[in-house]
């Protein structure tokens, strides 16, 4: 059995060091515990940590909650991961990077000025690093400095164990070093501070998340899609009362008639239900009515036809499971058919077929992360399952493209998948990727083309593009006044 030794700050254990000692030991690893000197931080960033905690309030036990740790170290030869945060790594060891850079001053660097470095999981070699594993998390709240530290954390336990099987396989690349300068931390918490005020009052006047559908005839080239990129405008827009908005548009054909389903969020409620409303002969909506609410938030609703059926799968992320609906009179009754995946934070399941076989892709939150940026990889012999997942984990840790944003599309032999980019803030833009790759050995794709919202569109992110009855549909986000008719 191989051993696997944790090299833990000395007084500094965190509850994500633990967590990763039980995960690898879950994965058939002997784990031991060692320490040595960690990084010591600048007073002016421990000043920062402690301005942090009383302008945000305390926390519980999150993944970088300090903890007692004890050694238990065999004296036998081990794999060695460094996670003291030190910038000169021991040789051999495995070790976090940060856009290249070891040692937790860059990771500090990158969350001050307000963005999430690149995470790579890398053996200290005589000439730089050999990179076994990386991703791009997402960060939700740029603004706190340990939100940033608990999603790096969250991500270091998904990807250990790719780091560790890929340096037993030797599937590495040799990348040098690079360095990173790191930001006055004093300067970045004063600037958040005001920032934090004006985002408060914002709030306090307006909708900040206002989505809105809108749709227009599919062009003869095949649509946004197949041109990568927007072409000429012409988007006519759902309207509403502003008291809710419509967002995650899914167009379904039935018996002559095109029915659009979407997300409805009440802002009276803050959860959200599943309506539908249809276009007429002169692709006028009528009023959208809700058709699916449960004790959780609902969105994403992928409707599709199965075994003589229409079935409807819409994301319920907030129960921990993906469930499966059959319409019992189509467009507006619906009945519980069965749950497709239980105890995973799944978000915008999205099915297709490759090579005689039904694929699903779909964002899962892992250990507490972010939803936006750990792709998972289903399979099943049919849309109905049962769905199996691939691997152990992510298929693929990028904010900038993981997240599913619409159906798969065929286009030119190949399939094409439209993503969320989340990197400037959850569906800032869209991202179209090519498949490259799908099977149960893993999934890879190029991403082509980054979209942000198209002229004429509300201009703060855009993040569901699908097609159908000869339209394509997207949905865009922008502040809203409240209470606006």
């Amino acid at each position: 059995m191989t051993i696997l030794r944790l090299l833990l700050p000395h007084g500094d254990a965190r509850n994500w060091h633990l967590a990763l000692r039980d995960r690898l030991r879950n994965a058939g690893f002997r784990v031991e515990i060692d320490f040595a000197p960690g990084a010591a931080p600048p007073l002016a960033l421990r000043l920062c940590e402690e301005l942090e905690s009383l302008i945000y309030g305390a926390r519980g036990a999150g993944l970088c909650q300090p903890v007692e740790a004890v050694a238990t170290t065999s004296g036998e030869s081990a794999m060695l991961l460094d996670l003291t945060g030190a910038a000169i790594p021991a040789r051999g060891a495995i070790t976090p990077l940060y856009d290249g850079v070891a040692g937790e001053a860059a990771r500090d660097a990158a969350l001050l000025d307000g963005r999430m470095p690149r995470l790579s999981l890398a053996r200290v070699t005589d000439v730089g690093f050999q990179i076994l594993a990386e991703g791009l998390p997402a960060l939700e709240r740029p603004w706190m400095l340990r939100a940033g530290r608990e999603a790096i954390a969250a991500r270091i336990l998904a990807l250990a164990p790719i780091a560790v099987r890929n340096f037993q396989a030797e599937r590495t690349e040799v990348s040098a070093p690079r360095l990173a300068a790191p930001r006055n931390p004093l300067a970045f918490l004063a600037s958040s501070i005001v920032g934090r005020a004006q985002a408060r009052i914002a709030r306090l006047t307006t909708h900040p998340d206002h989505w809105r559908i809108g749709w227009r005839p599919l062009g003869a080239d095949g649509g946004v899609m197949a041109r990568q990129g927007w072409g000429a405008n012409g988007w006519t827009w759902l309207a509403d009362d502003r008291q809710r908005y419509f967002a995650d548009p899914f167009p379904f054909e039935h018996e002559g008639r095109l029915y659009l389903f979407c997300e409805e969020y009440p802002y009276a409620t803050g959860k959200g239900v599943i309506s539908v409303t249809a276009l007429d002969g002169a692709n006028q909506p009528q009023t959208p009515r809700i058709v699916l609410e449960t004790g959780c938030h609902l969105s994403y609703p992928l409707v599709f036809r199965q075994d003589g059926e229409i079935w409807m799968m819409p994301e319920s992320s907030g129960a921990r499971r993906l469930d499966l609906y059959r319409a019992s009179r189509f467009p507006d009754r619906w009945v519980f058919d069965r749950t497709l995946i239980d105890g995973l934070e799944i978000s915008d399941a999205t099915p297709f077929e490759a090579d005689g076989r039904w694929w699903m892709t779909a964002t899962v939150s892992e250990e507490g992360g972010s939803s936006w940026d750990c792709l998972s990889l289903f399979t099943a012999p049919n849309r109905l399952g049962p769905w199996t997942r691939c691997g152990d984990g992510p298929v693929l840790i990028d904010a900038s493209c993981a997240r599913p944003a619409g159906h798969v599309q065929a286009i030119g032999g190949a399939l094409w998948r439209p993503a969320q980019d989340c990197v400037g803030g959850y569906g800032a833009g869209l991202a179209l990727c090519r498949i490259d790759h799908v099977g149960e050995d893993g999934f890879r794709q190029t991403r082509a083309t980054r979209l942000g919202p198209p002229p004429g569109a509300p201009r703060d992110g855009v993040h569901t593009l699908n097609i159908g009855g000869g339209f394509e549909f997207i949905d865009a986000v922008g502040r809203e006044p409240k209470g606006r008719s």
